[in-house]
């Protein structure tokens, strides 16, 4: 038991503990909405300022790279209106660069031999080269510019285009990419294609401007081209390679996403892990409608929310200290409250000890703690009478248990209950048991030889249970065994012994009784149902049938009712099965009967070829198994006799 200057304190505890659990759990939902709402917040928030710097950067790009598609403008218009040589293109194309200080290049690239029919192919070029603007022709030192991407699908096209990132090796011998324009003269109502006008940017300058742009402390702006390609990074090693397949190599499925959506939409927030340092990132993406080339700003993810992380600190530890303070106020609260509580929880513990006699201290300090102490006192004078009758009653019922057990060992005293019965006999053999359903019951059977060839032997149950039942199936047993003789039929016996039980029956109790007399050495069994279940016939231990017959209405009901009897014969090997309702009303725990068909089934399945024991066994497991329950509702009553006449041994 524990000790009493412990319980009282219980019921504060839990009261405390209520409380607080709902303050916890009310600010915790607090705290958790409030951190998922901020942080979305603050997701909204680095969109925006994504967008508003990445449309500030994307204007000062479209702002350099309108600026380099009006130099192929000009020189088009050159063209037209202006007598071409060599030196008249090349300070034409000098003077570009000098007033367009952002563009790396430009270049005239005719088609071949129309410059001059002489000439196969010629493609001025003037760069920069340090503080001067250096000049080549392309045509020359094994350049090939017909082969390159920004002649073929400017001619091919016939529309002007932004080309992939590429490294102009031969030519500008930088990264490099161009706005190509394809032109043309007219020749009647036909234009032919003359060549193509170029401008140049070099990528170290739109790395410059990218790197230029500060995002929080760590986070950094990629450009990437239409097809995918990786423009300007911070990382070198990563420039000038696809995107998806940098993803498809790190087995980075968020960068794989977002490579993905580029393509297909003008812009994004999708979260990734970061290719460089492995750190959980936000990447905002829009699209330059010029070039077709995406803009990315990437946020470390700890260093945009790491404001929030610190507010949600303070916030959970002003939280804790709250909740602290609250306990301790409850807890003072709750224990004043609790008090009187203490006092009479103390009392109650002393008359559960036994002490009847305490005193009951009054408290009003509330209506309920008065009611409650009334109420105990009350229990208190109840309980010492209640203690009375129970000594009173606890040995009533000692003595009427004793008697129960004295009444189940006279009644299984009646039956018989030592197998093999006739272990000299060879011709018969019998296996009975009987199994109240309480201590004593109204099942009964009996067998016993009435000279040395016939075996006489019943099976009866009571209508009744408990002890009534017993003393009608004592009377029953009493006047079988006073009544059987082989001077009367088995009818006229059956008759004695239901006049003398229907006479003076003011409890209307009837038996169903089953009676029969085997002559053991002809084979001859004559027999009595009065109203009892149809016993089951194992023939030659190979099929089995019921006996359905029925001779009478069950004993005890009407006097002077006339029985009449059948008769068979019994071959070597057959066995009687005799049982009680106990065993087809069997009940499953799903309120199911188990009945004759599933008797049957088990007699004619497994039981053919058993011994009278093994046949009960059987019959007995398989009940058990279909009931499931413990309790049984009715008494259960089994008899089985096999048959073995000497001569056919």
């Amino acid at each position: 038991m524990v000790h009493s200057r412990f319980k009282p304190k219980g019921l504060a505890f839990k009261l405390s503990l209520s409380i607080l659990s709902a303050a916890t759990l009310l600010v915790s939902g607090i705290l958790f909405y409030n951190y998922h709402f901020s942080k979305q917040l603050l997701l909204e928030s680095a969109r925006e300022t994504a967008e508003q710097l990445t449309n500030a950067t994307m204007n000062r790009m479209e702002g350099v790279l309108v600026s380099a598609q009006r130099v192929p403008e000009g020189l088009l218009l050159f063209l037209e209106n202006t007598k071409t040589n060599e030196e008249n293109i090349r300070k034409m194309l000098s003077f570009s660069l000098q007033n367009k200080p952002e563009i790396f290049g430009s270049a005239l690239a005719f088609a071949p031999y129309a410059f001059n029919p002489d000439i196969p192919g010629f493609a001025p070029f003037c760069f920069r080269q340090s503080d001067s603007i250096g000049y080549k022709d392309l045509s020359g030192d094994n350049y090939g510019y017909f082969e390159w991407d920004w002649y073929k699908k400017a001619r091919d096209s016939g529309n002007p285009l932004w080309t992939e990132p590429y490294f102009d090796l031969g030519g500008g011998n930088v990264l490099m990419a161009t706005y190509a324009v394809p032109f043309y003269s007219n020749e009647g109502l036909n234009q032919v294609f003359q060549g193509v006008a170029t401008a140049d940017l070099s990528l170290n300058w739109l790395e410059d401007m990218m790197n230029s742009i500060q995002v929080m402390e760590t986070g950094y702006v990629i450009l990437v081209s239409n097809e995918g390609t990786v423009i300007t990074h911070p990382v070198k090693h990563y420039q000038m390679r696809n995107l998806s397949e940098l993803a498809l190599s790190a087995n980075n499925a968020g960068l794989a996403e977002i490579a993905g959506q580029m393509m297909k939409t003008e812009e994004g927030f999708l979260p990734f892990t970061s290719l460089i340092d492995q750190r959980p990132c936000w990447m905002y993406y829009s699209t330059l409608p010029q070039t077709r080339w995406h803009m990315a700003v990437v946020f470390p993810e700890d260093e945009l929310f790491a404001g929030l992380h610190r507010l949600y600190f303070y916030t959970v530890f002003i939280g804790i200290l709250g909740i602290i303070l609250l306990s301790l106020v409850v807890i003072l609260f709750s224990s004043r409250i609790t008090k009187p509580l203490r006092r009479l929880t103390a009392t109650a513990e002393k008359i559960g000890e036994g002490n009847f006699d305490v005193d009951i201290r009054e408290d009003r300090s509330t209506k309920e703690i008065f009611m409650l102490g009334s109420a105990l006192s009350r229990m208190q004078a109840e309980l010492k009478d209640y203690i009375k009758n129970l000594e009173s009653t606890t040995a009533a019922k000692e003595r009427f248990e004793s008697e129960l057990n004295i009444a189940h060992d006279i009644q299984q005293g009646m039956i018989p209950k030592i197998f093999p019965p006739f272990p000299d006999r060879k011709d018969v053999d019998i296996y009975a048991l009987l199994v109240p359903a309480r201590q004593v019951g109204g099942d009964f059977y009996d067998f016993f030889f009435l000279d040395d060839e016939n075996l006489c032997f019943a099976i009866g149950d009571v209508s009744d249970k408990g002890v009534p039942a017993s003393l009608m199936m004592a009377m029953t047993i009493t006047l079988f065994r006073a009544k059987t003789d082989l001077d009367h039929e088995i009818h006229e016996l059956v008759n004695s012994i239901n006049n003398d039980i229907s006479k003076d029956n003011v409890n209307m109790m009837f038996i169903t009784f089953f009676m029969g007399i085997l002559n053991l050495r002809t084979g001859k069994m004559k027999y009595c149902n009065a109203g009892h279940n149809y016993p089951m016939l194992i023939k030659h231990a190979s099929t089995a049938q019921f006996i359905s017959e029925t001779h009478g209405i069950p004993l005890g009901i009407s006097e002077n009712f006339e029985y009449r009897s059948g008769e068979m014969n019994l071959d070597h090997g057959d066995t009687l099965v005799l049982y009680t309702d106990g065993i087809t009303e069997a009940l499953s725990i799903t309120g199911e009967f188990y009945g004759d068909d599933r008797f049957a089934g088990l007699i004619r399945n497994k039981c053919t070829e058993m011994t009278p024991v093994k046949v009960c066994g059987t019959i007995m497991e398989d009940v058990e198994l279909f009931t499931k329950n413990p309790e049984r509702s009715d008494d259960i009553t089994l008899l089985v006799l096999s048959y073995f006449p000497p001569e056919k041994q």
